[in-house]
This record gives C-alpha cells, sequence and structure tokens, in this order.
C-alpha cells in the first residue's frame, strides 16, 4: 500500500492547486478516506470488468460529467484542474470516456481531481467526524445502490488511519 502521509501530502497539493477552497482539512480527508475504501490503494482498475478507474475508482462517465456539466461552465476551474492534474487543458474540453479511463489510469493527481469535484458538486458540506463522512460518501460517492457501506467505510478507516 501507498504511504498514506504521502498520498494526504499529494492531495492536499493537488486540491491547493484547484484552489484554496477546495482543500480544506476535511475535505482532504474525506479524498484520502475515499482512496482507502475504494481502493485500498492498490487498484488502480475495478475489480472484475467495471469501469471504474484510479484509486478513488472514478468512473470515466462520472469524469466526463464533471467536465460537461460542470467544469464547462467553469474555465478558469477548469484550466486549474487541469494545472492540477498536469493533463493538457484541450483533454479536459473532450468527453470522451475511453480518454478519461486511460487518464483516470494512468494519472493519480486526475483521480483525485475528479474524486474532489464530484464531492464538490455536492450541495451539503463536508462531515468533520469519521462516522459523517462515512455517511457522506456512501451518499453522494458509492451511492444507495453501491456495494459499500457506512461500516465498512469506518472499519477500513479505523483499520488503516
Amino acid at each position: 500500500m501507498i504511504s498514506t502521509s504521502q498520498m494526504k501530502h499529494l492531495i492536499q497539493s493537488t486540491c491547493g492547486w484547484m484552489g484554496e477552497k477546495f482543500a480544506s482539512d476535511d475535505a482532504v480527508t474525506l479524498v484520502l478516506e475515499t482512496g482507502l475504501v475504494e481502493s485500498g490503494y492498490k487498484y488502480i482498475r475495478q475489480l472484475g470488468d467495471g469501469p471504474a478507474r484510479s484509486f478513488w475508482q472514478v468512473e470515466p462517465a462520472t469524469a466526463v460529467d464533471n467536465l460537461a456539466h460542470y467544469l464547462k461552465h467553469r474555465k478558469e476551474l477548469m484550466g486549474m484542474c487541469a494545472d492540477a492534474s498536469l493533463v493538457d487543458l484541450k483533454n479536459w474540453q473532450l468527453y470522451e470516456e475511453g480518454l478519461w479511463g486511460n487518464i483516470l489510469e494512468k494519472n493519480i493527481a486526475a483521480g483525485i481531481v475528479h474524486c474532489r469535484l464530484k464531492y464538490w458538486r455536492v450541495p451539503k458540506p463536508v462531515p468533520n467526524t469519521l462516522e459523517g463522512r462515512a455517511k457522506y460518501w456512501k451518499k453522494y460517492y458509492n451511492s444507495e445502490q453501491g456495494a459499500g457501506s457506512e461500516e465498512k467505510y469506518i472499519d477500513i478507516v479505523r483499520e488503516i488511519l
């Protein structure tokens, strides 16, 4: 497994490039914990035959949704996301799931950016407790249909952090 302290530093740095408001302590912790729960920082492809990529198990369709329905209308933020991930701005203007599947699998910072954007688009503040973040992750990231549970989230985070 990757060093969690190094991963936290990378998440702080990447979110900081997106803008100070994206890099709150609670948000950085949520993104760090999401990677732990989604992949254990071991997998960059969804196990089985699923589409999810990166340590944060972001589906290419989710990345394209972030681009087409959010960043498209926020050009300055799009540029900051491109800078944060070291992915050419032209790719942030392409809504191609195949391309984003490759980027997410090969670029750790792109996974961080799309994970953070998915949470940013939630109209509720990031909780500041482990239990609150577990509930938030389940509802807004893993979804009601997802295989994860709040208990699993809490157990994994307590075991590793």
